[in-house]
């Protein structure tokens, strides 16, 4: 499936908008790059680019052009399981903004990489010690390495 640009480019300005007003709650230390200056290049990089896609389609249907403004149904779109993996993609990232903060993130991410490997049919048991041993490496890199300060939910410490 392929959707028409014009729903593109509205989809990224919008998600771009999102990140630019999420940013402006992150902090702003005096006299150095803060947490705050990647995400607002990116969303503002998302906004600008989104609406020129947008704006193109939209010029080219406003002359004539024959732009369509539904997508098609195709084939693989009739099988749930097809469907169910592509949309856990962006639910999944909008899960873990909403869940992280009040469960933490180690908890969060190992349910949704679990349930993402489930969808892709691992085993169940693999699924969860490797769901487990990712996302704590993971965690761990961003931590230790990083120095990124995870949200932790109700859990003490800095490791969830």
């Amino acid at each position: 499936m392929r959707l028409p640009d014009i729903w593109t480019g509205l989809g990224f300005a919008i998600l771009g908008i999102f990140v630019v007003l999420q940013a402006q709650g992150f902090p702003e230390p005096a006299g150095a790059a803060s947490p705050r200056l990647f995400p607002r290049i990116v969303g503002s990089g998302f906004v600008l680019f989104g609406l020129l896609i947008a704006g193109r389609s939209l010029a080219a249907r406003m002359q004539g052009a024959e732009v369509r403004l539904l997508p098609e149904v195709e084939d693989w779109m009739r099988s749930p399981k097809r469907v169910a993996r592509i949309l856990f993609i962006p639910l999944a990232i909008v899960l873990y903004g909403l869940l992280a903060p009040v469960l933490g993130s180690l908890p969060v991410s190992v349910v949704l990489v679990l349930v993402s490997a489930l969808l892709w049919d691992e085993r169940p048991i693999a699924a969860a010690v490797v769901s487990i041993a990712v996302c704590l490496a993971v965690t761990l890199f961003f931590i230790e390495v990083m120095r990124v300060p995870l949200p932790t939910g109700p859990f003490p410490g800095s490791l969830f």
